[in-house]
């Protein structure tokens, strides 16, 4: 009979392989989702040892046995799953393209719309497919037609009531779609992806390592910054305030001493990266001070690849009106721009001050830094966990900002790759 791998939201299953015959979802898992999850097995219905057992029968008649046996596998909540695949570059606009990319398939005909499916998944009731033992797992097509269908009704926007579609899976959506278009589902949020490996891996149809394996290079980026200060309080702020995702960055390995130090040797670092026609996914964020700021602009003139992305950390509102220190004295100004590098983006307290110090002439202001930097950096630095009375709104902002242009990059290359096999069809 062989070996069956299942990638599972609660009882529901929406892919499964057999032996060496599968598809590698642990890209989908960090390392920390490794956990015990159950299998669903079948006995026979007359079996004297498994009476005891829940007995379960299909809808063609056929009982069974059902057992359950908790072993190795990956688990993560739906919410977590459904962030992972956006830097795999499976948005919500690439969902719709692979929709309207099946639906110019003869085979896959579509009996409603991107916009009506999304409209019923996100508001049908999931809860009932939470874990079950006495119903075992069920396929995604089979619970869309007995819990999804029915609420849309024969005149609302599913109208795919023919037993005879059953088989069809939702005309080839891929599990991927639809753990996307179930995110934002209150009722899917919390419910565990699965992915049940052990059998396949004790088959010996793959290496148990295979499903250890981390993300591969092409699926990660690479950030590079002003300085290690900067790559300290990221890589920091992704492992506290987004660790679901954080194992998707690297950063210039540091240790033995920060190679890029300066905006302008960073400036010549672009370039060499240009000219190589480097394959790696790479953000570059420069400082919103004054030096920062001139070396993104002449940096964004570059031909820049499609897998490279250029920045700035981003203006903010709370940034217009901060209190300066110069050689004219004290005054309230905007900082975007002129002295906003990364620790003002941390919680300052309630009486940050900026303090002008060199004149740049080229762009005719002065370069200012915040009083208290290391002080600041130190601070974060120590946090073990969040804090609730900590400020975190701007460097939220910055790790948005960086997600977002992670995303933009794995999406252009999703998107690519479906065009491809849409003109090969």
């Amino acid at each position: 009979m062989g070996s069956m791998i299942h990638l599972t939201l609660g009882r529901i299953t929406l892919d499964w392989g057999k032996n060496e015959g599968f598809t590698n979802h642990s890209a989908l898992f960090r390392p920390g989702d490794l956990t015990q999850v159950p299998y669903y097995y079948a006995a026979d219905e007359d079996d004297p040892k498994r009476t005891h057992l829940p007995l379960v029968t299909t809808s063609d008649d056929f009982s069974y046995r059902l057992i359950t046996k908790m072993q190795e596998g990956y688990s993560a909540p739906l919410s977590v799953v459904a962030r992972r695949l956006l830097l795999l570059g499976h948005t919500d606009a690439f969902c719709r393209d692979e929709f309207e990319a099946l639906g110019e398939m003869v085979s896959c005909r579509h009996d409603f719309t991107f916009d009506e499916l999304t409209a019923m998944l996100s508001t049908a009731d999931f809860s009932t497919a939470a874990f079950a033992p006495d119903k075992g797992s069920e396929e995604f097509t089979e619970f869309f037609f007995d819990h999804v269908l029915p609420i849309a009704g024969p005149d609302g926007a599913g109208r795919m009531f023919s037993q005879s579609r059953r088989d069809s899976d939702i005309d080839g959506l891929t599990p991927y779609t639809i753990i996307r278009l179930l995110a934002a589902n209150p009722t899917a949020q919390q419910l565990p992806v699965t992915w049940q490996f052990a059998d396949v891996a004790e088959g010996g149809w793959a290496p148990r390592a295979s499903f250890d394996a981390p993300l591969k290079q092409s699926r990660r980026f690479l950030v590079v910054t002003e300085g290690s200060s900067d790559v300290n309080i990221l890589r920091h702020g992704l492992n506290l305030l987004y660790p679901d995702l954080a194992d998707f960055f690297d950063f210039v390995d540091m240790q033995e001493g920060y190679p890029f130090s300066g905006t302008g040797n960073l400036y010549n670092f672009i370039r060499g990266l240009i000219s190589i026609k480097i394959q790696n996914n790479i953000v570059v964020v420069f400082d919103n001070d004054n030096e920062g700021v001139f070396n993104w602009e002449r940096s964004s003139r570059l031909n820049a690849p499609p897998n490279m992305r250029i920045v700035k950390l981003p203006d903010l509102e709370r940034f217009k009106a901060f209190r300066t220190l110069g050689p004219s004295g004290e005054h309230v100004g905007d900082i975007n721009g002129t002295a906003a590098a990364i620790e003002c983006y941390l919680d300052v307290g309630p009486a940050p001050t900026i303090r002008w110090t060199s004149y740049d002439h080229k762009r005719e202001r002065y370069q200012g830094v915040i009083v208290g930097k290391e002080e600041l950096q130190k601070a974060f630095l120590a946090q073990k966990q969040v804090d609730p009375d900590y400020d975190y709104s701007g460097l939220e902002a910055i790790l948005a900002m960086l997600t977002a242009e992670c995303i933009a990059i794995t999406e252009q290359e999703a998107k690519a790759v479906l065009a491809a096999e849409r003109f090969d069809a």
